[in-house]
């Protein structure tokens, strides 16, 4: 079969009677060579080319250099007092109800 260009494809596609894909017409163009690039690779689940993949690695570069991914600092553990510590005991031994 002979390739067909573009308004022949979609003459073809009108006269067939075929609807448009939802969401809009057609698949927005990648922006190569950023961050956004390589996330819109990602969501059609296409292998990153190379500028992406460069830009998504300097974007990871910049993320750990700023300390973004580094977890936050735990929680200060409160201990009980001895009263407190009865006060449950007791509550949990009459059925809950303080």
């Amino acid at each position: 079969m002979p390739e067909l260009t573009d308004a022949q494809l979609t003459q073809l596609i009108k006269d067939i009677g075929l609807k448009r894909p939802r969401g809009g017409s057609e698949r927005k163009p990648i922006n190569h060579g950023t961050f956004r690039g390589a996330r819109q690779h990602r969501y059609r689940k296409e292998p990153l080319c190379q500028p992406c993949q460069n830009a998504e690695n300097a974007y990871q570069r910049e993320r750990n250099a700023k300390g973004l991914r580094k977890k936050a600092a735990p929680k200060p553990k409160v201990y009980l007092t001895e009263e407190e510590w009865q006060a449950r005991v007791a509550a949990r031994q009459s059925g809950g109800a303080q």
